[in-house]
């Protein structure tokens, strides 16, 4: 069977791909331009990137959306993981994982029984 071969990752908006909010406002046509060639844009305000401009293909903004917010929560995903290699918790077993759960559940027991009184 072949392999399939696997799209590289995306590399950031160059230096020469920022625009300012001042070029978008005085010359939008030549922003649209840029965003023509199919390339992602950067806003920058005051020197700092704000946002990120891109192109959407065919009207499908709700699927450009989609695609930022499935990005956005597999970054977040990414910084989990290295977090829980860095402290330790990725080699945690399922016992002691289980072990973790009945602990938490315990203490959030005792603090909803305090709430109570």
């Amino acid at each position: 069977m072949p392999r399939r071969k696997s799209t590289p990752p995306a590399a950031p908006p160059a230096a020469d791909d920022r625009i300012s909010y001042r070029e978008l406002r005085n010359t939008p046509g030549r922003v649209w331009e840029r965003l023509a060639a199919d390339e992602p844009l950067t806003l920058v305000a005051d020197g700092e990137a704000r946002a990120v401009v891109i192109p959407v293909h065919g009207g499908d903004a709700r699927g450009a959306l989609e695609a930022y917010r499935r990005g956005r929560a597999m970054m977040a995903l990414r910084r989990l993981r290295e977090s829980a290699r860095s402290g330790g918790q990725a080699a945690l077993t399922l016992t002691g994982i289980n072990a973790v759960v009945s602990q938490v559940r315990r203490e959030r027991r005792t603090a909803e029984r305090s709430r109570e009184r």
